[in-house]
């Protein structure tokens, strides 16, 4: 849901370029889109370094002049999208020196039993 502040400072931020405008964005959104990636990435660190890559990139690249409507949708977007690539990086990386598991040529694993008694006393003496 877009308030009549997250329109003005829209509007600010591309009509000016201010910092003061974006930041106000990055304070509002910050929090929720670590929680968003941290539950996708399973890390809250890894959650905070991508968000605030995100945000330096869209400041950097000027790509909050694409932004039509919702500025958190448009955040959450782009921190969905980029934890989703970090997932299947993941995946494809662990697949990737995955070594396969040769077939047991030993036989039956042996189950360890307890030392019978008479092997006990063999052992003491």
């Amino acid at each position: 849901m877009i308030t009549s502040e997250d329109t003005a400072m829209l509007s600010a931020l591309k009509k000016d370029n201010t910092l003061e405008a974006y930041q106000y964005f990055f304070m509002k959104y910050y929090k929720p889109l670590c929680l968003k990636a941290s539950i996708m990435l399973g890390s809250m660190d890894e959650a905070r370094e991508e968000v605030q890559k995100i945000f330096i990139e869209v400041w950097k690249t000027r790509q909050y002049q694409q932004i039509e409507h919702a500025p958190g949708g448009f955040f959450y977007q782009l921190v969905d999208a980029r934890c989703r690539q970090l997932q299947e990086t993941v995946v494809a990386t662990a697949q990737q020196y995955k070594a396969p598991c040769p077939p047991c040529e030993t036989g039956p694993a042996l189950v360890p039993t307890s030392i019978t008694t008479p092997l006990i006393m063999a052992i003491e003496r």
